[in-house]
């Protein structure tokens, strides 16, 4: 299944490109599920909240951010030796950095704007505002600014909310540009020839419970602010540099192929039991805080153990039926980063309009997902048509075409 030349697989992977695709759109759905689900901050919420809906959030928010930092890190490895060091940080700075500090200015805003209305019943037009916004001296809203701004920074309101991630893959390709001389003296393959399934099941599983065990009690997971994210950091940079070695290891992906029905089978055993720890069922009605040693290793060793079986079985299967090309995928290649960037904006538009509806709990929702995928689809097809439009949103400049001289 696998071509080799020096030390990285020689191939398109189609079930990346199929991967990064499905997890941006699976990003989505969730944003859209943190409108509706009860007792989970988001930036607004719904009148129509479910109890239920966090038992289906769950089965994604451990392991969807880490897949999309697992892909960042195969499609790294998988380019490596095509580009140079600085090749990349230039790309890496058009493509990302600047999409994220245009996204603060231009697409962010909305997001905040609505926050404060519905959270501190703000009530300046939209104008107004952004004169706030923009202001970084502001002490106005200063709790909400603590809570929420994200940059850890005196920038005042401005933040980047769901678009950490761009900052957060341009700081590990900082990381990695660094040890970047140390990782390409390795020889992956040679490392990995003989590594068997249990040792492909360990190594990530003991990194993972190791951090939830002694990082994630001191720096909470859903703060990203770069700096003192420690836990985050320490997680999902080891799934970078994992997908990194990973693309360079043939056999260890041809074991994750073949054993992807067990992965699949213990994914579902976890989250089974996640469920059943979450809801405090048939026994795990414990205090974590006041458990015994055991019981809190026992706690953590489920948690961590499912964000490791979901990642094997979702690389196992990609990798056995999606690396196949489609016409689809050519498009959204290129539409996924707009869409992301767009998504969590349109969806804070579009679901405070709808609330105005009064539409009821199976309407509002099933209109929101509409509106949102069309907007994001409509957006996309604007963009692409405009080149300062696509600088910003880190798309690819058209090549001209060569005008044939005059005779």
């Amino acid at each position: 299944m696998f071509q080799n030349t020096g030390n990285t697989i020689d191939s398109r992977r189609y079930d990346i490109d199929w991967l990064r695709t499905l997890a941006f759109l699976l990003l989505i759905f969730y944003h859209i599920g943190q409108f509706y689900v009860a007792d989970w901050g988001w930036h607004v919420k719904s009148v129509y909240l479910s109890d239920f809906l966090k038992n289906i959030m769950l089965l994604v928010n451990q392991w969807r951010m880490p897949l999309i930092f697992l892909i960042s890190g195969i499609a790294l490895s998988l380019v490596e030796v095509k580009i140079s060091s600085a090749q990349l940080l230039k790309m890496r700075f058009i493509r990302v950095l600047i999409p994220l500090l245009f996204g603060m200015a231009l697409i962010v805003p909305p997001q905040v704007y609505f926050e404060l209305v519905q959270s501190k019943g703000y009530t300046a037009s939209y104008v107004d505002f952004l004169t706030l916004y923009f202001d970084t001296n502001t002490t106005q809203y200063a709790e909400h600014q603590l809570l929420t701004s994200r940059t850890g920074l005196p920038f005042g309101l401005i933040t980047y909310n769901h678009l950490w991630y761009l900052l957060y893959l341009f700081t590990y390709t900082l990381v990695y540009i660094a040890i970047k001389p140390l990782l390409v003296r390795i020889n992956w393959q040679q490392i990995s020839r003989n590594v068997s399934a249990i040792t492909v099941l360990a190594i990530p599983f003991t990194l993972v419970l190791l951090y939830d065990l002694v990082l994630l009690p001191y720096f909470p997971e859903d703060t990203f602010v770069l700096v003192g994210d420690w836990y985050n950091h320490a997680f999902y940079f080891t799934v970078f540099m994992l997908g990194y070695a990973l693309a360079k290891s043939p056999n260890v992906w041809q074991t994750l192929i073949n054993y992807r029905k067990t992965w699949f089978v213990l994914a579902i055993i976890s989250y089974s039991l996640v469920i059943i720890r979450f809801n405090r069922a048939w026994g795990f009605d414990v205090d974590y805080n006041s458990a015994s040693m055991f019981t809190q290793l026992f706690i953590n060793v489920i948690w961590s153990s499912n964000k490791v079986f979901w990642l094997l079985a979702i690389l196992g299967f990609s990798g056995a039926y999606l690396n196949k090309k489609h016409p689809l995928l050519t498009y959204m290649n290129e539409a996924v980063l707009p869409w992301y960037i767009l998504h969590q904006t349109l969806i804070i538009i579009f679901a405070m309009w709808l609330v105005k509806l009064e539409l009821g709990a199976v309407f509002e929702p099933i209109l929101l997902i509409f509106f949102t995928f069309a907007g994001c689809a409509l957006g996309y097809e604007v963009i692409k048509r405009f080149v300062l439009m696509r600088f910003i949103f880190g798309l690819k400049m058209p090549k001209q075409q060569l005008r044939p001289r005059d005779e």
